[in-house]
């Protein structure tokens, strides 16, 4: 399935269902709305400033790559590797992903048509770009699980 085009439909829905229009998000973020329309037009932004805008309204963002059909079968991962001072990384999603479904960072750049230091970036600054997250789960067969949800939801949880 190509995404193009609905890589952001997530924020759209978001947007739409809580009434904000592009210039409000513009406010919030401190950002020209032009910088707004520009994420939109390029159907992309970076994974941080999506998060971002989500705790500004309040939700945290998640994300995840999964089979179409996902198995009933437990899986242990170590997440140590995955763990920061401040709690879990931001791409621990796609690290997760990358071990379950025997992803290779060089074979990816290579698929991507990018250099493996590009793809290593994007671990050592822990962001990448949405658009990267829908073509590896288009590469791969997977699903992008896109979740929002209320911070004081998250923090009764915990």
């Amino acid at each position: 399935m190509d995404a193009n085009g609905k890589r952001l439909q997530f924020l759209l829905s978001f947007m739409e269902s809580n009434g904000i229009g592009k210039n409000d998000l513009a406010r919030t973020m401190g950002v020209s709305a032009q910088n707004i329309f520009t994420y939109f037009k390029r159907d992309s932004m970076k994974l941080s400033y999506a998060q971002e805008i989500f705790s500004r309204y309040g939700y945290i963002l998640s994300f995840a790559l999964e089979k179409e059909q996902q198995s009933t079968d437990a899986v242990i991962i170590d997440i140590q590797p995955l763990v920061s001072p401040g709690g879990l990384k931001r791409l621990a999603f796609l690290r997760v992903a990358f071990a379950l479904y025997g992803i290779n960072r060089k074979a990816l750049a290579e698929a991507l048509d990018l250099n493996l230091a590009g793809v290593n970036r994007w671990f050592y600054v822990d962001d990448i770009a949405i658009a990267y997250i829908f073509k590896i789960a288009e590469l791969y067969g997977l699903k992008v699980r896109i979740t929002a949800t209320p911070k004081n939801k998250a923090t009764q949880l915990a």
